[in-house]
């Protein structure tokens, strides 16, 4: 039997794998969670995980500790608790994760301890985020991209030509000023 896992499906991290293999786990960006995630869009408390049994058989139950950024399922907004499925699309904050429930035949095995996984977002590459980036799926995305760079090009040579002017309109008055005085 396998244990149920998390598998990390944003940029920074994809693939990684947080293998579920406690009754209870914590999820968050603070030191000493059980998973930890260090990226701002998570709470330093954001989840926990809890295995439970109903009918003989493992149950997974999600619950949100009322995290700043929430936490969805399936793209809804969690409130409270909610039971996993197979293949359930979870974000927390602004990290994507999918649970992979394993193979269950329903027996618990005994807790084993695992020492924490820490992951520093931060050490990564910072041309990368953990939101994801939904400009490659708008083939508008592009031709708006070049216009706002075309928009902010023209209104910074605006902003050089009137410093220009202003310049020479001081020097102009100060020159003005000084042949005044002299006659």
């Amino acid at each position: 039997m396998g244990n149920p896992k998390f598998t990390v499906l944003n940029e920074k991290l994809r693939g990684k794998i947080f293998e579920i293999d406690r009754e209870t786990m914590s999820i968050g960006r603070r030191d000493g969670m059980d998973i930890c995630i260090k990226d701002s869009t998570l709470s330093g408390h954001h989840a926990d995980i809890i295995r439970s049994i109903h009918d003989g058989k493992s149950v997974y139950i999600l619950r949100d500790n009322d995290s700043t950024n929430g936490t969805k399922v399936n793209n809804v907004l969690l409130s409270g608790e909610q039971e996993l499925k197979n293949a359930d699309l979870i974000l927390f904050g602004g990290v994507e994760v999918l649970f992979d429930a394993g193979e269950s035949d329903g027996e618990v095995s005994a807790t084993t301890f695992q020492p924490t996984v820490t992951l520093d977002l931060g050490s990564l590459d910072s041309s990368l985020t953990t939101a994801p980036s939904l400009t490659n799926l708008n083939p508008l995305a592009a031709e708006e991209q070049k216009k706002h760079q075309t928009t902010r090009m023209v209104i910074t040579a605006v902003l050089a030509l009137a410093g220009l002017a202003l310049v020479g309109l001081v020097i102009w008055a100060v020159i003005s000023l000084f042949t005044l005085g002299g006659k």
